[in-house]
């Protein structure tokens, strides 16, 4: 054996995880040195912003160990874990992250973790320049520039103070309308029929009841996001303009992060950069397409491109840069393969 097929061996035989985490769910990846994905496994919610720390804990430790075991890996074989998890950009929340992870691994596996916007632009620029804009649960811009290494961070202050344009803004915006018509202050919206239909309730006055009675309050409410934009579609007034404010508000992210890195890099071209979007309400092709209608993104000269494999899979690819591999075409492929098989 010579010294390429050695390298090469040693490489199949490691392993890297990526975790994406998320506010309404848990991904994580296992693959090894050379791109081929293993396995994926999901969990709860490992949001440091609005879940319990022993919660975060649980979820991070069961999604490792199930990770392993369905890729019939070893511990010993773990060499990295890039972790992209939703609130872990602030230096608090990151440090007493990574000292958990040092507990839970061996010292030989390099751990890294930032916020999950981060891991979500790699996954669709393979770690190149870009701005991703996530509305999910939550929302949030970012904007990469390889060359200076910068990374420019706009909104994503969570649910009491940002958040703006996210399944949650919109869901919350939706049960006001409703409640305000049930009071009498407001215009009638066919989102009071939609959203008792969809929890089985028999009259507004349950929703209170409904929502206040969830564990998890925030995800029940970005829930009532989706039968925003159904209304929204059918043509009601009330659910257009909720929907309208959210695009404006997301616009103002991408536009705000594109100002910023043009500011940081003036050399740079920053109007020919991929637009990422992620997230579950851009999985609505009608959203998607309102974005892009927006004033000042149809202005922006920027290409939207939705994510077309998943943020954990970004996750995964840091974690294979961290260790100094080169994300080379046959690992795209491979990635992207894996994503293809998976959908079939």
């Amino acid at each position: 054996m010579n010294v390429e097929e050695q390298a090469a061996g040693e490489l199949r035989n490691r392993r890297y995880i990526g975790i994406d985490g998320g506010g309404t769910k848990t991904a994580c990846m296992i693959g090894d040195g050379c791109g081929r994905i293993l396995a994926i496994c999901y969990g709860e919610s490992s949001s440091i912003k609005s879940r319990p720390w022993d919660e975060v804990k649980r979820v991070l430790t069961e999604l490792i160990k199930q990770a392993l075991e369905l890729s019939h890996s070893e511990e010993a074989q773990l060499a990295g874990v890039f972790l992209g998890l939703a609130g872990a950009d602030r230096p608090e929340e990151r440090k007493r992250i990574h000292a958990f992870m040092r507990e839970l691994l061996a010292d030989h596996v390099t751990v890294t973790i930032h916020n999950d916007a981060i891991t979500a632009l790699a996954a669709g620029t393979w770690g190149e320049a870009g701005i991703v804009l996530i509305s999910g649960t939550g929302s949030i811009a970012y904007g990469y520039l390889p060359v200076t290494d910068t990374y420019v961070r706009v909104g994503g202050w969570g649910y009491l103070l940002g958040d703006e344009g996210s399944g949650y803004d919109i869901g919350r915006q939706a049960l006001i309308a409703v409640m305000k018509e049930h009071d009498g202050r407001g215009a009638k919206t066919r989102l009071t029929e939609q959203l008792l239909e969809y929890w089985s309730l028999q009259d507004p006055n349950q929703i209170i009841s409904y929502v206040y009675g969830q564990s998890n309050v925030r995800t029940v409410i970005a829930e009532a996001a989706k039968l925003t934009l159904m209304t929204a579609k059918q043509g009601d007034e009330i659910a257009k303009r909720i929907v309208q404010a959210g695009i404006h508000d997301l616009a103002e992210l991408v536009i705000t992060v594109k100002n910023s890195l043009a500011a940081l890099q003036p050399d740079a071209d920053v109007s020919q950069l991929p637009l990422v979007l992620s997230g579950g309400l851009f999985l609505d092709n009608w959203f998607m397409e309102q974005l892009a209608a927006d004033e000042a993104i149809a202005a922006s000269g920027l290409s939207l491109r939705r994510l077309n494999i998943p943020p954990a899979a970004g996750c995964y690819i840091l974690a294979l840069k961290q260790a100094g591999i080169s994300i080379t075409d046959t690992i795209k492929q491979q990635i992207a393969e894996w994503e293809t098989g998976r959908e079939a």
